[in-house]
């Protein structure tokens, strides 16, 4: 792993319940986090993203309802405004296109998922709101009752950008991804995948150009979706470990790393779950470790080491990863305030 590592970390401020300062950078020393330059005080940055190729830096403001932009100067340590604009209730999740044109914001809220224009200086442009999702399991949902996960409200979780402007996006309360293509400056729907009911699609990844996978956060499974001529469809569902979902767990983040592995945080239990997933779909669990902190919400693959971002014991906790991805034990534990999101930067 290189010295010269950093990471932008966002998490929740006081008037959310948290203890976190706004967005700060952290930089790699060996195994160890430390602080490079001030917090930027901001309201719950609960989500990052970088601009592709500009020193630019956006938040997803989740309390405020709002997407910020900043520049990101000096020796890469401190943020400038670029000014804000408004997003949806509870905006969770930013994701900038590869070719930096435009950024996707999901709202856990209400569902809205935006478009935003971005100027020649990564600045936000007015957001171009999508039409809503519409949920294909309206009617068992109409007739079951609600525990957990099975609420009868979109609500948007995440984006993925599969090229240059082709999104797919997560909606936890209507089991359902969504497929846009952005044309005329907005997003228009393509297709879309219809998941297991109750499941809850948090977060994705893409492993190849036709091979997703999901980790939902109420059922606490993996499903790979697979892309079938013009369409897409599940092909494998298996739960993140063999007694998954306990009580009271949920999934939060899936990562896939270089060798092909992919780690999952589960809350509740605190673990982080590890799987294998093949070019046809085939799922394989390959073990659980304690993630070493509480809440863990979101983590990254940064060489033989992974680091969790735990938003219940305000730490960022490192893992040395062994061949299979196990880990071999912690070497790091960086206080930080309410972290929820880790990139690096």
């Amino acid at each position: 792993m290189s010295d010269d590592v950093t990471f932008w970390v966002g998490g929740y401020t006081p008037e959310m319940g948290g203890s976190s300062a706004g967005i700060s950078r952290w930089r790699a020393d060996g195994d160890t986090l430390v602080a490079a330059g001030p917090a930027h005080p901001t309201t719950s940055p609960s989500f990052l993203a970088r601009h592709p190729h500009l020193p630019v830096l956006y938040s997803a403001d989740e309390s405020a309802g709002t997407v910020s932009a900043y520049r990101v100067t000096g020796d890469g340590e401190e943020l400038s405004a670029l000014g804000s604009r408004p997003a949806g209730p509870a905006v969770c999740h930013v994701a900038v296109s590869p070719s930096g044109d435009h950024l996707v914001a999901t709202c856990w809220g209400d569902g809205t998922v935006a478009l935003y224009p971005l100027d020649a200086e990564g600045a936000l442009e007015e957001p171009v709101p999508a039409a809503p999702a519409v949920d294909p399991h309206a009617a068992l949902r109409a007739t079951t009752s609600p525990p957990a996960g099975l609420e009868a409200s979109s609500r948007a979780h995440m984006a993925l950008w599969l090229g240059p402007t082709e999104v797919v996006t997560t909606d936890l309360g209507y089991d359902v991804l969504r497929v846009f293509a952005v044309h005329d400056g907005e997003l228009q729907l393509t297709s879309t995948v219809e998941l297991p009911f109750g499941c809850g699609p948090r977060h994705l990844v893409a492993l190849s150009d036709d091979l997703l996978v999901v980790c939902t956060e109420y059922s606490c499974e993996a499903l790979s979706v697979l892309r079938d001529g013009a369409e897409r469809r599940v092909v494998a569902r298996l739960p993140l470990t063999p007694d998954s979902p306990r009580p009271g767990e949920t999934a939060a983040h899936i990562e896939a790393s270089p060798e092909g592995l992919l780690h999952v945080g589960l809350r509740g239990s605190d673990r982080i779950a590890v799987l294998r997933c093949d070019s046809s779909g085939e799922l394989t669990g390959l073990a659980a470790f304690p993630s070493g902190g509480a809440i863990p919400r979101h983590h990254v693959v940064d060489g033989r080491m992974l680091r969790v971002a735990h938003q219940g014991s305000d730490q960022i906790t490192t893992h040395l990863l062994d061949e299979t991805g196990l880990s071999t034990g912690i070497v790091d534990l960086t206080t930080v305030g309410s972290p929820t999101v880790l990139i690096t930067g």
